[in-house]
C-alpha cells in the first residue's frame, strides 16, 4: 500500500500548491523509510538519541522541498502502548476518571516521534494529524511530551491532561538510547481528540494557523 495524501482540498489548485500537504504510510509503503530517517535524524540531532523502534503507521508533512515534520501513531487496540510502561494502569483505567465512562482501548490512539524542521511545521502537522485522527474515529489521543512541546501545545491552545512523568528507569539499560531525550522532563499526557480538535480550530481562525 503506498502512502496516501489526506490533507484537506487535494484537488484542484490546492494539491499543486506548496503548502505542505500531510501524507499517511502503512508498514508495507516504499516511502516509509524516508520518514523514519528523518525522524532518527532529527531526535539525533536534538537530543542525541538512537530510535529504534517507530509505530506501525507515519504520518510525514511534505512541502515541495520534502519533509517537514513527522510522527507516528497507534491505536491501543493493536496491543499495549510504550507509553503504558510509564503508567501504574493500563491508559484506558486513567482516562475513566476524566470521561463519562471507561474508553474502549479502539478509540484510545498513542502518537509519538513528533519531529519537525521548525516550530512552524511542528504545528501545523498537529492540526493535520489532529484531523486526521478523529476521521479514523478515535476519541483519545495520547503522547509523551517534552516540556518544549507541552509549551507548544499551550501557545496553539491545547491544554491536555496529565497522568504521569515519563521515568527512564522504566526502560532498563535501553534508556541509554535516549540521549538527553530525558532531560527535557517528558510527561505522558491525555486529550479528548474533539475538544482538542475544536480548540486548535478556533486557534487556527483567530491567528491564521495553516
Amino acid at each position: 500500500m503506498r502512502s496516501r495524501d489526506v490533507s484537506p482540498d487535494t484537488d484542484g489548485e490546492a494539491a499543486m500548491s506548496a503548502t505542505p500537504r500531510l501524507f499517511v504510510h502503512s508498514i508495507d509503503d516504499p516511502r516509509r523509510r524516508e520518514v523514519e530517517s528523518f525522524i532518527r535524524r532529527v531526535y539525533a540531532e536534538r537530543y542525541g538519541a538512537d530510535v529504534v523502534g517507530v509505530a506501525h503507521t507515519l504520518v510525514s508533512l511534505r512541502d515541495d522541498g520534502g519533509i517537514v515534520a513527522a510522527a507516528g501513531y497507534r491505536s491501543a487496540g493493536d496491543g499495549r502502548l510504550f507509553l503504558e510502561g510509564y503508567l501504574r494502569a493500563p491508559i484506558e483505567t486513567l482516562l475513566a476518571s476524566h470521561a463519562e465512562c471507561t474508553p474502549d482501548r479502539e478509540r484510545i490512539v498513542e502518537v509519538g516521534h513528533l519531529a519537525a524542521s521548525r516550530a512552524g511545521e511542528g504545528r501545523r502537522l498537529i492540526l493535520l494529524l489532529a484531523r486526521h485522527l478523529a476521521e479514523q474515529r478515535f476519541d483519545w489521543v495520547v503522547s509523551t511530551l517534552t516540556s518544549e512541546l507541552r509549551h507548544l501545545f499551550v501557545r496553539i491552545g491545547v491544554a491536555p491532561l496529565a497522568l504521569g512523568a515519563a521515568d527512564p528507569a522504566t526502560l532498563g539499560p535501553g534508556c541509554g538510547r535516549w540521549g538527553t531525550y530525558y532531560d527535557h522532563h517528558p510527561v505522558v499526557l491525555a486529550g479528548q481528540l474533539h475538544q482538542a480538535l475544536q480548540q486548535l480550530l478556533r486557534r487556527q481562525q483567530a491567528t491564521g494557523l495553516a
